[in-house]
């Protein structure tokens, strides 16, 4: 296991998905760069993901987790970067997957171009692509025209700047962003669809949940 310190802390809040953990997992051990700590939030479930999260803790020491009454995705994620080490935040829903180039890719451009603070991608969807936007009610968006958080990377530093995920009932990627936009934040684009994003579950939770272009 590489003793160096972790480039990317990837942040994964949960709540009630057992049944899915074990492929958003076996994808973040699979990276090409192995410079990661996963850290995951279990929040409040009352299925066997304890169980599921305290198996995988045991097989990588780069996983940490921690166990809260539930508070939100937002909530959730803004504790984990507070546990953060590393200088770069990247994020896991707990029934998505990550290709395994996709954090080797982000460090490929994060080294090519220092100053990004912000680094955002497309991803690849499995199942719908259309999703109710937010700011025109009735009205349905493509993805690649919101912001989801499987499509950023984050500078650790900035984004505690900017005082984590606001506490929105959705579209708070989308706020995020804008805040370290405002604070002085560079933006830079990677066009490799490298997080895998599933809807098709009748489970997931943003499954028709507006989103913000």
């Amino acid at each position: 296991m590489p003793a160096t310190a972790p480039c990317f802390s990837i942040l994964m809040p949960t709540f009630n998905r057992a049944g899915f953990l074990g492929r958003a997992l076996v994808s973040v051990l699979a990276q090409h760069d192995s410079a990661w700590e996963l850290l995951v939030a279990d929040d409040g479930s009352g299925d066997g993901t304890p169980g599921v999260l305290a198996d995988w803790r045991q097989r990588d020491p780069r996983i940490r987790t921690w166990r809260h009454d539930n508070r939100g995705q937002a909530a959730s994620r803004n504790f984990l970067l507070h546990q953060a080490r590393a200088p770069w935040i990247a994020f896991l829903d707990s029934d998505d997957e990550l290709e395994p180039d996709h954090l080797a890719r982000h460090r490929e451009a994060i080294e090519a171009d220092p100053a990004v603070d912000i680094w955002l991608s497309p991803m690849r969807v499995v199942g719908s692509s259309m999703v109710p936007c937010a700011e025109n009610p009735g009205e349905d968006i493509h993805l690649d025209d919101c912001i989801g958080v499987g499509m950023l990377v984050l500078r650790r530093e900035v984004m505690v700047a900017a005082g984590g995920f606001p506490d929105l009932a959705y579209a708070e990627e989308a706020a995020l962003m804008r805040q370290m936009l405002a604070n002085g934040g560079r933006r830079g684009y990677l066009a490799r669809r490298s997080y895998v994003y599933h809807r098709s579950h009748a489970e997931s939770l943003t499954r028709g949940a507006p989103q913000s272009a």
